[in-house]
């Protein structure tokens, strides 16, 4: 079974994540922003990691760089808030940041579940069971 790792320090985040991907056969590993993630990583192999950029107790864009240090050939699908988006400059772009540190993904909150599903179904290389054939 396809495992991914979800690493968000919001539970409803990670419970809403859990539920559209285990809807569609993966098995799903939740960690919060406390390192939890980092750890996981370390003791199992994930098919790929959903992580926010923004949590509380986390370092903004240093987990996707461990991350992606610690599992190369692990694709990273980065998170950040809507809110974001529209009002930081060009030098704050933070997903495109995540992007140069290794993120493969990413993607803006909320989440609408086929974006989560294609994404993590284009890093895997594969279609989802959503997608017309």
């Amino acid at each position: 079974m396809t495992s991914v790792l979800v690493v968000d320090g919001d539970l409803a985040a990670r419970s809403a994540i859990r539920d559209v991907l285990e809807l569609e056969g993966f098995e799903v590993v939740l960690a919060d922003g406390d390192g939890s993630g980092l750890k996981a990583i370390e003791s199992t192999n994930f098919d790929a990691v959903i992580i926010d950029l923004f949590m509380p107790r986390a370092e903004g864009l240093e987990p996707i760089r461990i991350l992606h240090e610690r599992a190369p050939m692990v694709p990273i699908i980065a998170l950040a808030s809507q809110k974001f988006r529209d009002c930081l400059g060009p030098d704050q772009d933070f997903l495109g940041m995540a992007s140069r540190l290794g993120a493969a993904h990413c993607l803006y909150k909320p989440l609408m579940p086929r974006d989560l599903i294609s994404a993590v179904a284009t890093c895997l290389g594969r279609r989802s069971s959503r997608e017309p054939h």
